[in-house]
């Protein structure tokens, strides 16, 4: 088995050699990640290490090479000019992606594409649909929303009021217990939600702000030691919310009926069709056993007073 350490307790020196030599690796979650990037010491130190540092630093790492990854992340230029001259990043996932090239400076948001894409396309042990993912000691609150539907924010929302982040970007279960399963990394904030999440979480909990990205300005919200030290914690789902952010939008919630749940749902996932008959049984399951409502909001109070309401029966 390999040795594993919070980031925190590896050296600089030896998180850049580990990148520049294929010998980094994350264990969060169900899963292990490999991680590469394909510049020079310095690019790696100014660029990518500080968003590792800030991110994932009580997340457990490998320096060992050899270690056996469910998959692996390369930051490399788009091509061997870019690497030098007005310096560009993608994230390499191992197969063949249109990735958008990104100046260098914008290394965290490759990192974290990467990431994404990686879990998105390559993990077939488990159903995989797009949504945020919090939990209580009673069980987990799915967050499924389009882009601007206040996905994030209300998630970093609902860890404020003290549940446990799973996941700020997929919903992964466990297609044979149907549980609800952890990978914590960080929450992603666009524009707009990005003050707002400040104004009730901190500045503190807030990374840099990357401006003129192409979704706007991106920061994260930070994944606490809380909920990295319970990253193998499952839950089971017990209320799905599909929320819609409109300004000045007075609160409304309406229960969804099974199976338009289970419509709005399918698109969602990454990879239904690839699990056949599994990721027909989970959503059906997701349909026919917990309960989905849609709600509208104009602001982030507002959201919360309705999840709250839902949970206490005082809305059917």
């Amino acid at each position: 088995m390999p040795d594993y350490y919070p980031l925190s307790e590896i050296s600089d020196r030896h998180i850049i050699d580990s990148l520049t030599a294929d010998r980094l690796s994350m264990h969060l979650g169900p899963f292990v990640i490999g991680l590469q990037a394909r510049y020079n010491q310095h690019s790696i130190k100014t660029h990518i290490l500080p968003h590792l540092r800030r991110c994932y630093k009580t997340v457990n790492f490998s320096t060992q090479a050899g270690v056996l990854t469910d998959s692996q992340v390369s930051l490399r230029a788009p091509n061997i000019l870019r690497q030098f001259i007005r310096p560009q990043i993608i994230p390499d996932p191992g197969f063949e992606f249109p990735a958008l090239p990104l100046p260098l400076h914008m290394a965290p948001l490759a990192l974290e594409m990467g990431l994404n894409l990686t879990i998105a396309l390559q993990m077939f042990r488990f159903l995989i649909i797009h949504g945020g993912v919090v939990a209580g000691d009673d069980g987990g609150i799915i967050i499924s929303a389009e882009s601007g539907g206040g996905k994030s924010s209300l998630t970093a929302a609902l860890m404020q009021q003290g549940y446990r982040l799973l996941s700020d970007e997929f919903t992964i279960i466990d297609p044979e217990t149907c549980e609800l399963v952890a990978y914590p990394r960080p929450v992603s904030l666009k524009n707009e939600s990005i003050d707002a999440v400040k104004s009730f979480a901190g500045e503190h909990t807030i990374s840099p702000v990357l401006t003129n990205t192409p979704k706007g300005s991106i920061a994260y919200r930070y994944a606490r030691p809380s909920d990295i030290d319970q990253h193998q914690i499952r839950a089971k789902p017990k209320l799905i919310i599909f929320p819609t952010f409109k300004s000045k939008a007075l609160p409304k919630a309406k229960l969804v009926e099974s199976a338009d749940a289970i419509v709005r749902l399918i698109p969602s996932s990454t990879n239904y069709q690839a699990l056949g008959e599994a990721g027909y049984k989970v959503m059906m399951h997701l349909g026919t056993h917990i309960k989905a409502y849609e709600i509208t909001y104009g602001s982030t109070e507002a959201s919360l007073q309705l999840i709250h309401d839902i949970l206490a029966g005082q809305i059917e």
